[in-house]
């Protein structure tokens, strides 16, 4: 069977305008699945710059500052390809940005699972709430040549713009995306669906479930870097996202109590009882008494 032809738009943003090892090293571990057109967000020196470019299988880097967010970079990557007519060469168009540290271990049997499915928008992971409907996050989605080469999608693209706000962003182009293209009659698939924003609050749980990435938002949930030993295959990525963490001022959220229950009556408090992630409970009189400890 003949191999499927990939092309990653990558979107990237540093606050300090550099090329840090973390997103070196994502590339690279991209580089062996496909073709990249990488897009950032920042005014990178020429140096910067030489550190993409000299990755296999990246065909063009773009780093000037234009203030559109990751949608900005995938309008400006996809219409780069679109006017060198490369698009239709390939089986499958990937969005991709630098909000996740990884791949935590080789990427082969999770894009086959993906790709092998009857669904033509692919994704790592989907969130929904109350108010925001079924969508794939926007840090690593793909799309099949039926829809990455249709009109609507094309025009969907064109059409970003800036956005004043983060929540705006998500709303119009993560979740417009996803949504436009399930009315248009394509089937979605994810890895697994992020209940309760877990990728976030809670990454040691995506580990376990086998997300290959941990979001950059959530890492400070693992408490200690020592967990992520486990669920990846080279060290030196840990050492990466450690001094990156470090760069970025990120402190490990402490191994606190989650969740705390009281029983009073006439607004005194009879009996408190708090639970650890961990599943540790303990009960209080008064709130402050310790009478009894339930560990798992």
């Amino acid at each position: 069977m003949k191999p499927l032809k990939r092309l990653f738009l990558f979107a990237a943003f540093d606050k300090d305008n550099i090329v840090d090892d973390t997103l070196i090293y994502y590339i690279k571990a991209l580089s062996k699945f496909g073709d990249i057109v990488f897009v950032m967000d920042n005014n990178l020196s020429t140096a910067e710059i030489q550190k993409i470019s000299k990755i296999p299988n990246v065909l063009y880097t773009n780093a000037t500052k234009h203030g559109e967010y990751d949608f900005g970079s995938y309008k400006r990557g996809y219409i780069w390809a679109q006017d060198k007519q490369i698009l239709k060469k390939y089986d499958w168009v990937y969005f991709v940005n630098d909000s996740v540290y990884g791949p935590l271990y080789d990427l082969t049997s999770t894009l086959e699972s993906l790709e092998k499915s009857d669904a033509d928008l692919i994704g790592m992971i989907s969130s929904h709430d109350e108010s925001t409907p079924w969508h794939i996050q926007s840090w690593f989605v793909g799309f099949s040549k039926k829809i990455f080469t249709s009109d609507f999608f094309n025009d969907f693209i064109k059409k970003i713009t800036y956005v004043p706000d983060r929540l705006s962003l998500i709303m119009k182009y993560e979740v417009g995306l996803s949504c436009r293209i399930m009315r248009h009659g394509f089937k979605a698939k994810v890895l697994f669906n992020n209940d309760n924003d877990m990728i976030c609050k809670n990454a040691r749980l995506t580990l376990t479930k086998g997300l290959p990435f941990i979001k950059k938002r959530g890492i400070a949930s693992l408490r200690k870097m020592y967990f992520l030993y486990p669920y990846t295959e080279n060290d030196e990525l840990v050492n990466y996202i450690s001094a990156d963490m470090q760069r970025h001022n990120v402190k490990m959220v402490k191994d606190s109590f989650q969740d705390v229950y009281n029983l009073r009556f006439l607004r005194i408090p009879l009996l408190r009882i708090t639970a650890k992630r961990s599943k540790i409970y303990k009960v209080y009189i008064f709130k402050y008494i310790p009478v009894l400890k339930i560990t798992k």
